[in-house]
C-alpha cells in the first residue's frame, strides 16, 4: 500500500485498513464513518490524509463543509461507486444541510463510504451529530472514530521532532503535556514558538512564561460567548484556582449555591471547556485554556475571585501556604500576603510545586518589608529540595540573591551557600560550585554536620575540578569532624566518601565505606542517612561502568532504586538512568540505544551520559557528522563533562576520530592535553579510555618517546589501582608499541590477552577492536597471502572474522568496513567466510563482472561517502589510497546516477 505524506505508510493510519475494506469495489456495503474530537485533535488533517489515500486507490473522493454558508451539497446522483464523500464540522451545519445528509444515507448506495467529522461538546446533543432520530438504514455499516488527547509518548516525540534533541527533554515534554493536555493542535503551536530557543532549559523556561496560543485563545472565547453567566462565573473561578479542584471549591470561589453551581458545572462540562479530571474533580481540559480565561478577566473582577481563592483555600485542614500566599498577592492583600509567606516557611509541604516556591521567594525579594525568616526558611528548604529533585538555573539565580539580604544570620547564609554550591557542582556542572562550597564552610562553624556534607561533596573523586590529593584532603578533614562529632550519620558520610574513592581508584586494599558494606537505603531511615547511602551506590555505580566491574554495576544500580529515592530524590534516579545507559553501551545492548539517548540529552542527570553514548555510537556507526556535532571543543570539555571520567572518555574519541581522518595535530594536542589532565588528577584507572588512543595518536605523529613515556606512566599509576579495563588498555599500549616495532607476533599475543579480559567482563564491542587488532598483526606476521592461506594465520583469521561479526551484530558499520578492508588486504580471494565471493581490488582474470551493480568494495566506499567522510577518511578506514577511492567514487556516482555524495546508498549488503 502507498505510503502517506512524510512517508508514513497507510497501513499505519488511523482507520485505513477498514476504510479500504468500504471501498474495495462498487459493490461494498455503504458505509458511515463518524470521526468525533474536540477542537486540536487533528480531524480535518485525518480526513485530508483519508482523501489522498483513497484517490492512490482510484477512488473518487467529494469534499462538502456545510459550515460556509455558501456550500451546495454535492450532486451525487450521478457519481460511481466507489467514492468517497466527506462532510465537514456537521456541528455547524445548518439545519438544510443536516436535512441533506440524512436523506442521503437513507439512500445510501454499494461502494459509497460517507466520512463526518463534528465536535462533540458544540453538538445540540452530544451523541447525535446527525440530529434527533436519524434513519438509517440497515444496509448501512456504521462504525465511529474518535480522536482524543495523545498521550506523553506521542508529546515527547513530537517535541523531539519539532525542537530536535538539543532543546527537546523529558522535563519539557511533560510540561508540553500537561499544559496542552495532550491536544495536538495546542502542542504544535506551543512548539512553533519554542524553535528559536538557545538551549533545552531556556526552551523550559520560555515555555513558562508564554502566553496562550492565539488559536486556543480565540476557541476559549467563543466557548465562553456560549455559557450562561453561572457557567462562565464557576469557569472564571476554575482558571483563578488553576489545576484541578472540588466542585465545592469552584462554587464558593465563584459566589454559587449549591443548585446553581451544580448546574453551571454541568454546563461547563457539556460545553467542553472543563473536565472531570479525577472523581469530584475538575479542571480546564486545555489546561493552558486557564492562563486566556484569566488574562481576559477585568482587575476588580480578578481581584476578587483571587481574594475568594485565598480564604477558601485556607478554611481546609492541610493549607497550601504558599498558594494563599499567591493569591492574596494577587489579590491585592500585601499584609496578608506576607503572613501566608511565614507560614509557608514553616510548612514541610511548602515545597510540593517548587516553581510556586520560587515565585514566592522572587516576589518577596522585591517586597521592602521583607520578613527575613520566612525568605531564610523558605531558600532553605528550596535548596534541599533543588538537590535531590531536579534544579533549574532559575531556582539556582534566586538562592544567589536571597545570599546578599543583610537580614539573614551566618548559619543561615552559610547552609543556603551549601546547598547552592552542590546544586551548581553535582546538577548543573558550574565550576563556581567548588568555590561556593569552600566558602560555606568557614560560615558553618557551629554546624559539623552540614561541615561534614561539604567536604565529603568536595572528596568526590569523579569530580574533575579537584585533583586525587586533594579529594583524599577533604576527606580526611571530613573524617576528622565526624569523628569530633561522633554523630552516626557524619560518620556514614565520611565513610561512604572514602568508599567512593576506593571503587573509583580500584585501589587494591579493601577500606571501610566500599559499596559491598554500605547498607541498603530504606524508607524507614532519616532522609539525610538515605541521602548518603543512595548517593555512594549512584557514584560507585558509574565508577565500576568506567572500571570495567559490569555486573557489579547493574548491582549497586539495584541497590540504589529504592522506593525512597524515586519518592524524595529524582536527581539521583535521573543519574542513575544515565549510567544505565553507559552500562548498555559497554554490554553490547545497543538497540534503540541511541534513540533513547537523544531524548535525554538535555536533561538534567543523564546530558553528559547521553551525549557521551551518543558521540561513542556515531564514531562506530560512521555517523561522523553527528560526532563533530555533539563533540564539544577542546576549550569546553570540562565544562560539559564536570565529572572526571566522561572528560577521558570524549577525549578519546577525539583523538581516535583525528587520526582516522589522518589530522596527526589534532591528535597529538587533544592527546598532550588529556595526558596533563590525568597526570593531575591522579586517577590513572580512568587513563584506559584515552590511552590506546592517545598512543596511536604519537605513533602515528612519529612521537615515538611521548608514546614510551606515557605507557611507562600509566603502567606505574596501576601499580597500587587497578580496573578490569585499565589492566586491559593497558595491554594494548604495549601492543601498539610492539606493532610499531615490527613484532606482530608480540603485539597479537598482547591483544588476544587484552580481548579475553573483556569477554570476561561482557564487554564485546571492546573486545572486538581488540581481536580486529590481534587478527591484522597476526596476519601481518605471516607475510605474505600466499603464506597466510598456508595456515600459519588460521587464529588471526578467526579473530578478524570474529571482529566482523561482532561489529555486524552491534550495528558498528565503520568498524565493520575497516576490518573488512583488512580481511581483504591481507588474505586471498574466497579465504574469509565473512567475505564469501569477493574479489582483491586488482583487475585479475578472476575478478567477476558487476556491471551496473555495486562491488562489495564500492557498496563500502558508498556507505562511508554518504555519512560525509572525505575520500582521505575513507582511504584510512579502508587501507586503501586515496587515488583507489577517488576512483571507487567516480564509478559509484556513475553507476547510482547520484547527483552528489550526499545522494551516495548508505546501505551495505551483508552488513
Amino acid at each position: 500500500m502507498a505510503g502517506e505524506d512524510g512517508g508514513e505508510p497507510s497501513a499505519s493510519l488511523p482507520g485505513a485498513a477498514s476504510l479500504r475494506a468500504s471501498l474495495e469495489n462498487a459493490d461494498s456495503r455503504p458505509s458511515l464513518v463518524l470521526l468525533e474530537g474536540e477542537a486540536g485533535t487533528g480531524k480535518s488533517t485525518l480526513l485530508a490524509k483519508w482523501g489522498r489515500a483513497a484517490a492512490r486507490w482510484d477512488v473518487r473522493v467529494l469534499l462538502y463543509a456545510p459550515s460556509v454558508g455558501d456550500a451546495a451539497p454535492p450532486d451525487l446522483t450521478a457519481v460511481e461507486a466507489p467514492a468517497l464523500v466527506i462532510v465537514e464540522d456537521v456541528h455547524r451545519a445548518p439545519e438544510g444541510a443536516l436535512s441533506w445528509l440524512r436523506a442521503w444515507l437513507r439512500e445510501a448506495r454499494p461502494g459509497f463510504v460517507t466520512a463526518v467529522s463534528y465536535r462533540p461538546a458544540e453538538l445540540p446533543y452530544s451523541s447525535s451529530p446527525l440530529g434527533m432520530d436519524p434513519v438509517l438504514p440497515p444496509l448501512l455499516r456504521v462504525r465511529c472514530e474518535r480522536l482524543g488527547a495523545w498521550d506523553l509518548d506521542r508529546t515527547r516525540d513530537l517535541a523531539l521532532g519539532v525542537l530536535g534533541p538539543e532543546r527537546s527533554s523529558e522535563r519539557l515534554a511533560e510540561r508540553l503535556h500537561l499544559l496542552a493536555g495532550g491536544n495536538p493542535q495546542t502542542l504544535q503551536d506551543l512548539l512553533d514558538t519554542l524553535k528559536e530557543a538557545a538551549g533545552a532549559a531556556p526552551a523550559l523556561q520560555e515555555l513558562e512564561e508564554l502566553e496562550a496560543p492565539v488559536r486556543l485563545t480565540q476557541q476559549v472565547a467563543a466557548r465562553m460567548a456560549l455559557l450562561e453567566e453561572e457557567a462562565a462565573l464557576l469557569v472564571r473561578a476554575a482558571s483563578v484556582l488553576g489545576g484541578t479542584c472540588r466542585e465545592r471549591d469552584l462554587r464558593r470561589v465563584a459566589g454559587l449555591g449549591k443548585a446553581t453551581g451544580r448546574a453551571a458545572l454541568v454546563q461547563a462540562l457539556r460545553n467542553g471547556l472543563l473536565d472531570e479530571r479525577a472523581p469530584g474533580r475538575y479542571g480546564f481540559t486545555i489546561p493552558l485554556a486557564a492562563s486566556a480565561v484569566h488574562a481576559a478577566l477585568p482587575g476588580p473582577v480578578r481581584c476578587a475571585l483571587h481574594r475568594r481563592a485565598a480564604d477558601v483555600l485556607a478554611r481546609g485542614g492541610k493549607v497550601p501556604w504558599v498558594t494563599v500566599a499567591h493569591h492574596h498577592r494577587l489579590g491585592g492583600r500585601e499584609g496578608k500576603w506576607l503572613k501566608a509567606a511565614v507560614q509557608a516557611a514553616d510548612d514541610p509541604n511548602a515545597l510540593a510545586d517548587p516553581g510556586a516556591a520560587v515565585g514566592m521567594l522572587r516576589s518577596l525579594l522585591g517586597c521592602p518589608d521583607l520578613p527575613a525568616r520566612a525568605a531564610g526558611r523558605l531558600a532553605l528548604g528550596l535548596t534541599r529540595n533543588a538537590l535531590l529533585t531536579l534544579p533549574s538555573t532559575r531556582t539556582v539565580d534566586v538562592l544567589g540573591q536571597i545570599l546578599v539580604l543583610p537580614q539573614l544570620s551566618d548559619e543561615v547564609r552559610g547552609e543556603i551557600r551549601l546547598e547552592r554550591g552542590l546544586v551548581l557542582n553535582s546538577q548543573l556542572g558550574r565550576s563556581e560550585g567548588k568555590a561556593e562550597t569552600e566558602r560555606a564552610i568557614s560560615e558553618l562553624r557551629a554546624r559539623p554536620d552540614l561541615r561534614v556534607r561539604a567536604m565529603a561533596a568536595l572528596a568526590n573523586p569523579l569530580s574533575a575540578v579537584h585533583g586525587l590529593d586533594a579529594n583524599m584532603h577533604w576527606w580526611e578533614r571530613a573524617r576528622a569532624t565526624a569523628e569530633a562529632s561522633a554523630d552516626p550519620t557524619d560518620l556514614l558520610a565520611a565513610r561512604a566518601v572514602r568508599g567512593t574513592i576506593a571503587a573509583a581508584c580500584g585501589e587494591r586494599r579493601r577500606v571501610p565505606g566500599l559499596p559491598g558494606r554500605l547498607p541498603d537505603p530504606d524508607g524507614r531511615l532519616d532522609s539525610r542517612r538515605n541521602e548518603y547511602l543512595t548517593r555512594a551506590l549512584s557514584n560507585a555505580a558509574c565508577c565500576a561502568v568506567f572500571n570495567g566491574d559490569l555486573r557489579q554495576a547493574a548491582a549497586l544500580l539495584r541497590r540504589s532504586a529504592t522506593t525512597w529515592a524515586a519518592a524524595a530524590a529524582p536527581f539521583m534516579t535521573q543519574c542513575d538512568r544515565g549510567t544505565g545507559l553507559l552500562l548498555r553501551l559497554e554490554r553490547g545492548e545497543w538497540a534503540g540505544l541511541g534513540r533513547e539517548s537523544r531524548s535525554l540529552l538535555s536533561e538534567v542527570g543523564t546530558r553528559a551520559d547521553a551525549q557521551l553514548v551518543l558521540l561513542h555510537l556515531g564514531l562506530a556507526q560512521g555517523t561522523w557528522g553527528d560526532c563533530v556535532t555533539l563533540q564539544p571543543d577542546p576549550a569546553d570539555v570540562e565544562r560539559v563533562f564536570s565529572q572526571f571520567p566522561y572528560e577521558v572518555s570524549a577525549v578519546g574519541i577525539r583523538i581516535r576520530m583525528a587520526v582516522a581522518r589522518h589530522n596527526p595535530v589534532e591528535a597529538v594536542e587533544s592527546a598532550d592535553r588529556i595526558w596533563k589532565r590525568l597526570r593531575e588528577k591522579g586517577v590513572w584507572v580512568w587513563a584506559a579510555h584515552a590511552a590506546p588512543s592517545a598512543v596511536h595518536a604519537w605513533l602515528f605523529a612519529g612521537e615515538e618517546d611521548a608514546a614510551r613515556a606515557a605507557v611507562a606512566e600509566f603502567a606505574q599509576g596501576l601499580r597500587t589501582h587497578h580496573s578490569r579495563t585499565a589492566g586491559a588498555a593497558l595491554l594494548r599500549c604495549r601492543a601498539l608499541l610492539a606493532e610499531h616495532d615490527g613484532q606482530h607476533r608480540g603485539a597479537q599475543a598482547l591483544l588476544r590477552q587484552a580481548a579475553l579480559v573483556h569477554r570476561r567482563t561482557g564487554a564485546p564491542y571492546r573486545r572486538a577492536l581488540d581481536l580486529e587488532a590481534a587478527g591484522r598483526c597476526g596476519l601481518l606476521a605471516v607475510g605474505s597471502p600466499a603464506a597466510a592461506a598456508a595456515g600459519p594465520a588460521e587464529d588471526a583469521l578467526r579473530d578478524l572474522e570474529e571482529a566482523v561479526r561482532v561489529f555486524e551484530s552491534l550495528g558498528a558499520s565503520w568498524d565493520a568496513l575497516r576490518a573488512r578492508g583488512s580481511l581483504r588486504e591481507l588474505i586471498p580471494s574466497g579465504m574469509s567466510r565473512v567475505l564469501p565471493g569477493d574479489a582483491p581490488d586488482g583487475r585479475g582474470r578472476g575478478r567477476p563482472a558487476y556491471g551496473d551493480a555495486l562491488s562489495p568494495r564500492e557498496q563500502e566506499v558508498a556507505a562511508l561517502a554518504a555519512t560525509g567522510m572525505t575520500n582521505r577518511e575513507i582511504a584510512g578506514a579502508l587501507h586503501l589510497s586515496p587515488r583507489t577511492v577517488e576512483q571507487h567514487v567516480y564509478r559509484i556516482m556513475r553507476k547510482t546516477h547520484a547527483v552528489s555524495r550526499r545522494h551516495l546508498p548508505s546501505g551495505l549488503a551483508g552488513s
